[in-house]
């Protein structure tokens, strides 16, 4: 599973979606192209190893621009305001009801295997990722305040950073994810997971940390809001355009407002063949609050 997956990542990363018009070279374009165009792909060739035994699948994804912002006391002496992630992780079990679920930090590698931090406000990200002091979301939809991930689990397991190496010597010639430990950060990505091999990990529960909502524990509640507030992120005149349809459950809608790329989202259970093409909608006005992207793993039996 980890070898197809991987191979779906490098090539989303190399390429891009197949509705960009640039391969991307940022943190926003190489997640973007990993969650609306890797997750067909890896649907397609999980179902074929998992359905024989009984196991089915559903890969969904939504890339938001802009993600949530949160407030917390930093240790750098300043009140503190970041974005809270770029992606989230979540696998749920329909068989048993429990969710695991990670967030992402997603940093470009300033050299091959390397990675940096300078940016003051860099800096104020990873002290959130290294020691999840109490922190508030900065937006009122969330009605989240005063969050303790510390209370009920392994903090240090809620976030890993996503480095992103464009830098090769050779083949293969695409960009390599490593996952990190934010407390490795910043440093060398040598011996650090890849995205593909982390997100195995997460469906069989060997990485991220519980978040089963009924655990009730600060952690679980956030993402149980992140998840809520993605999902049913609405754009103006959406509800009057009306449901996409689309062939066997493989769906892609693409919001643009004046060009400019708000949201992706994608679902598939890997039936198709091939991709679907993306439904544009063109919306009028932005979004009215921030959602972060999610890839969401679905697994049950029969």
């Amino acid at each position: 599973m980890a070898s197809s997956a991987s191979a779906a990542i490098g090539q989303s990363l190399s390429r891009g979606a197949p509705a960009m018009i640039n391969v991307p070279r940022t943190e926003p374009g190489l997640v973007a192209a990993v969650t609306s165009h890797a997750v067909p792909t890896i649907a397609r060739n999980w179902r074929r190893i998992l359905a024989p035994h009984g196991v089915r699948i559903e890969l969904s994804a939504v890339f938001t621009h802009q993600a949530p912002r949160v407030r917390f006391k930093s240790t750098h002496k300043v009140r503190a305001l970041c974005e809270l992630a770029d992606l989230l992780l979540v696998v749920d079990d329909e068989d048993t009801g429990r969710r695991r679920a990670s967030l992402i930090q997603a940093k470009m590698a300033s050299q091959r295997g390397t990675v940096k931090i300078s940016r003051l406000q860099d800096k104020l990200q990873l002290d959130l990722f290294q020691n999840w002091p109490i922190f508030d979301f900065e937006e009122p939809i969330y009605k989240l305040a005063k969050l303790n991930f510390h209370h009920g689990g392994p903090a240090a397991q809620c976030g890993r950073y996503g480095v992103i190496d464009r830098h090769w010597n050779g083949p293969p010639r695409s960009p390599d994810w490593s996952q990190m430990h934010p407390s490795n950060v910043p440093g060398k990505t040598a011996g650090s997971q890849t995205l593909a091999d982390f997100i195995v990990r997460l469906v069989s529960g060997r990485a991220g940390r519980d978040a089963t909502l009924s655990l009730r524990t600060d952690w679980s509640k956030t993402v149980d809001a992140l998840m809520t507030i993605t999902y049913a992120r609405q754009f103006q005149h959406r509800a009057t355009l009306g449901a996409a349809r689309f062939p066997r459950g493989n769906s892609t809608t693409a919001y643009f407002l004046q060009d400019e790329l708000l949201q992706v989202s994608v679902t598939s259970t890997g039936l198709l063949a091939e991709d679907s093409l993306p439904e544009v909608v063109v919306v009028d006005g932005p979004p009215p609050h921030r959602a972060l992207s999610v890839l969401r793993i679905r697994v049950g039996g029969g």
